[in-house]
């Protein structure tokens, strides 16, 4: 008998059928692996688990009796956590403090409060990287999703759900990530795994859920199936992935100069229809790079005029599309048409008023080059999948028709389907003249994708490759092994 069964489960936003009578069992002691494009219906199945959300129709189950999960609270005291791609923290309490929220008398001295903080980390090889009184702020985004891990872990929960948690992390606090997740198993606590990284789910799972539209159409053990069936079953049909060939022979676009602290003064040409990736660690200097160029930080020229602000980036033909398309790329509340038009407000407007039909026609003209869906520019942006969402993030960009595109981590968070699209929109995109800058942490994304790395270490380059890439020698550069072999 199953820990815990979802039977049948139906939910319905607007006029769409997120969840079309899904089912699942989980097994104690088991890491479930649950896959799908963005919008199958993975967060959502896992909030009506964990109480965020009410089904329209269906039944959760646990140790073979039915349970009523009327909210988060309720789901938690039954043994259900969920550690959500989008972080749950307070920014301006303590470590210490967010690992004990909801649990804490009226009176608590600090070093009381420490030493229980303490006892939740240190089991978990965390105590040293995770300091209990400093602030949740001061943390990098992947010290602070393992602060909300080390929470929930804290819950001493039954069944525990992941949605992307990766996402944010380095190559070493994944690898911690994934030793607690083994500790989990190994204590009997049945997994829900969400992500779209594949080599996570081969190297984690034991079982592997598919969702497609709503439903599922595959479970199967890991050890039955390959990266490429699973992506068959995600989509429907054979996926490609992009192989840059050659370099371009670009003739020149620009040059960027720039000197921002923690930056070494860094010289850089982008050529007409050339896709330039930026390689390198967190912290090495890629991410800030790309920042500088649109006026975020330190000094920067374009063609030797100066971009010190996005404003005048954008004026420049420069467009920024951030990592964070949640909070730094798209209004959530707006809708998907209002987002489009943010960034060229005056060109759809006649003596300062907006003209309707004018944002209408913008808005339609991206959904459809992007395939956006839902095709509905009136809904909010916040009620898209995260591919999606990043699509909009992208039509906002396009709509200000620029010269260079600059873009951090374009496919964190999206499906495979996703991102083979965006992948050849980008090469359509170079291939109609525009520059492209490319930063990101997936090395096989630059190495499919662009026509030259440049790779960031201690912030600095230290190398340039050129096309044709192998992962393999952008990843040696990366870490440094080609440097000492």
């Amino acid at each position: 008998m199953a820990l815990l069964e979802l039977r049948a489960i139906r939910k319905r936003f607007g006029g769409v059928e997120a969840l079309k009578g899904v089912d699942l069992a989980l097994e104690a002691g088991e890491v479930h692996a649950l896959v799908g494009e963005n919008g199958a219906g993975k967060s959502t199945l896992m909030k009506v688990l964990s109480g965020a959300l009410q089904p329209d129709g269906g039944e959760v189950w646990l140790e073979g009796r039915p349970l009523r999960v009327r909210g988060v609270g309720e789901a938690r005291r039954a043994g259900v956590v969920m550690v959500y791609q989008e972080l749950t923290l307070v920014p301006d309490l303590s470590v210490a403090e967010n690992l004990l929220l909801g649990r804490l008398p009226p009176l608590v001295r600090h070093g009381e409060l420490a030493a229980r903080a303490r006892a939740l980390l240190e089991p978990m090889g965390l105590a040293g990287s995770l300091p209990a009184d400093a602030p949740i702020r001061s943390l990098g985004a992947g010290a602070q999703q393992l602060v909300a891990v080390a929470r929930a872990f804290g819950e001493r929960a039954r069944v525990m759900v992941f949605d992307e948690p990766t996402a944010t992390l380095s190559a070493g606090e994944a690898a911690q990530l994934f030793q607690l997740i083994r500790r989990l198993r190994r204590e009997g606590v049945a997994v829900a795994y969400i992500s779209h990284r594949l080599e996570e789910v081969f190297e984690l799972a034991d079982r592997v859920t598919v969702l497609r539209d709503g439903e599922r159409v595959a479970t199967a053990p890991v050890a039955e199936l390959t990266p490429e069936r699973v992506v068959t079953l995600m989509v429907g049909r054979e996926v490609r992935a992009t192989q840059r060939t050659a370099r371009r022979g670009a003739e020149p676009l620009g040059r960027f100069e720039v000197e921002a602290p923690g930056l070494a003064p860094l010289s850089l040409e982008v050529g007409r229809g050339e896709i330039v990736g930026l390689a390198g660690v967190v912290g090495s200097g890629r991410s800030e790079a790309l920042e500088a160029l649109f006026g975020l930080r330190g000094r920067a020229t374009w063609r030797g005029r100066p971009v010190t602000s996005p404003r005048q980036a954008l004026r420049q033909g420069l467009f920024l599309v951030p990592a964070d398309r949640k909070t730094q790329g798209l209004v959530l509340e707006l809708s998907g048409r209002e987002n489009v038009a943010l960034a060229v407000l005056p060109r759809l407007s006649r003596l300062g008023v907006m003209v309707p039909g004018r944002e209408r026609g913008l808005a339609r003209r991206w959904f459809d080059r992007l395939r956006v869906r839902p095709d509905d520019p009136e809904r909010p942006a916040r009620t898209f999948s995260g591919g999606n969402q990043q699509k909009l993030v992208l039509a906002k960009g396009l709509a200000a028709t620029p010269e260079v595109l600059l873009l951090e981590e374009p496919t964190r968070g999206v499906d495979v389907a996703t991102r083979s699209e965006l992948y050849a929109l980008l090469d359509e995109l170079a291939a109609g003249g525009l520059g492209l800058l490319v930063s990101s942490s997936d090395t096989e994304e630059l190495a499919g994708l662009c026509d030259r790395v440049l790779v960031f270490r201690g912030g600095r380059v230290v190398t340039e490759l050129a096309a044709p890439l192998r992962r393999e020698e952008v990843v040696a550069h990366v870490t440094g092994a080609r440097e000492v072999a």
